[in-house]
């Protein structure tokens, strides 16, 4: 895992923030067959969930979203299971059905262009299938405090 190496939190990384949002699918679990859990993501979301809420959403539906978490058993970490529902005018997904203050929540998902330009939204590379070297949570780790950028 790529946190192995420091778990010493970042004091100034999570002021202002109560909230994590989720994608699933590409962004936590691979998109190709959903059985696989990306590198990190256990440790990442036992982080935040200590401290914050934690969502996962889905255009699945917030039904997948909870299937998939308790796949992975990670459910004890989650606060809530919502769906990706409705687009506005610019075919950006809603998110006025979640139970966030959009100015304290961070979005992390692997399709940012599909997310209001006004929200906090933390780009991912999509997880398409098994890659024990995959890094694409590392930015997100780092911003929720998991360990220190040693370039800062």
């Amino acid at each position: 895992m790529f946190f192995a190496h420091s778990h010493q939190a970042d004091p100034d990384a999570l002021p202002g923030v109560d909230c994590w949002v989720f994608d699933v699918d590409g962004c936590l679990v691979d998109s190709l067959t959903g059985t696989l859990l990306r590198p990190g993501a256990r440790e990442l979301l036992t982080h935040l969930g200590r401290a914050s809420r934690v969502i996962l959403w889905s255009a699945g539906g917030g039904g997948y979203a909870r299937a998939r978490a308790e796949q992975f058993c990670l459910g004890g970490h989650v606060s809530g299971y919502f769906p990706k529902e409705g687009r506005d005018d610019e075919g950006r997904y809603l998110t006025s059905h979640l139970p966030v203050d959009a100015g304290r929540a961070v979005f992390v998902d692997d399709k940012p262009e599909d997310l209001a330009s006004t929200l906090e939204v933390l780009a991912v590379s999509p997880y398409l299938s098994a890659d024990p070297h995959d890094h694409g949570l590392e930015a997100v780790a780092r911003r929720a405090g998991l360990f220190r950028d040693p370039h800062r």
